[in-house]
């Protein structure tokens, strides 16, 4: 009796290992123009259906479109269900900024600016000091001798996602003494579920709230009165 028990459990072992290794699980994802990746592997849009062979106990899913923020998914095959479905949050970072596509090709990037003729250093100092706390709450750096000005970072939150962002200004002087500064316009960006300072990335994108601080570099200090 104990030997049928036995062969009895190692057949329905066996049954059950089988069948597991043929498992399938299809992959719906929201929204439907999605990009499916499976270890690495583009393998469809909007739907896929995967099979766990001999020796598969997960797959890594990765989830993308533009638009919506990109998702990393572990899918196991002991998941209970035939089906699954992802759903994409919106990137509020992307659709609140402008980037290259918009005319705003600036972030993390040094950009000149020309002072005009008649502008003494106090005053370009004072307007840039002005253009500065207009939209930074802390100075780090205020070195007028140096003419140096360099922000604290300025957060701006948002459901799933957190982007920093900071100005620096370096005076500089060209040929014939003409006065003029370099600016850049630093922003990173980082997901909520991630932890720590390393999180931050650059994000190649100004929020549209820091779009007039451009212009007005380059009109309070390169433009008229």
């Amino acid at each position: 009796m104990r030997h049928a028990v036995l062969c009895l459990t190692l057949l329905l072992s066996t049954f059950l290992f089988d069948a597991s290794a043929g498992k399938k699980i299809t992959i719906n994802v929201i929204p439907e123009t999605a990009k499916i990746y499976v270890d690495g592997q583009l393998v469809g849009t909007g739907s896929y259906r995967v099979e766990f062979k001999k020796g598969n106990d997960f797959f890594v899913i990765k989830v993308e479109d533009a638009g919506y923020i990109t998702r990393t998914y572990r899918l196991l095959k002991s998941n209970p269900n035939n089906t699954v479905l992802y759903s994409l949050p919106e990137d509020e970072a992307m659709s609140s900024s402008a980037g290259g596509e918009d005319g705003i090709d600036v972030a993390n990037r040094w950009f000149d600016v020309t002072c005009r003729p008649g502008l003494s250093e106090d005053v370009v100092w004072k307007r840039l000091m002005s253009v500065a706390t207009n939209y930074f709450d802390d100075i780090e750096v205020r070195d007028k001798t140096a003419g140096w000005i360099k922000t604290s970072w300025r957060l701006t939150k948002f459901k799933y996602q957190t982007v920093r962002t900071r100005m620096e200004v370096r005076m500089t002087f060209r040929d014939e003494g003409v006065l003029s500064f370099r600016a850049k316009i630093y922003v990173q960006i980082k997901d909520h579920d991630c932890r720590g300072e390393n999180c931050y990335k650059n994000f190649d994108r100004v929020l549209r709230n820091f779009e007039p601080l451009i212009q007005e570099l380059q009109t309070s200090v390169g433009g008229g009165e």
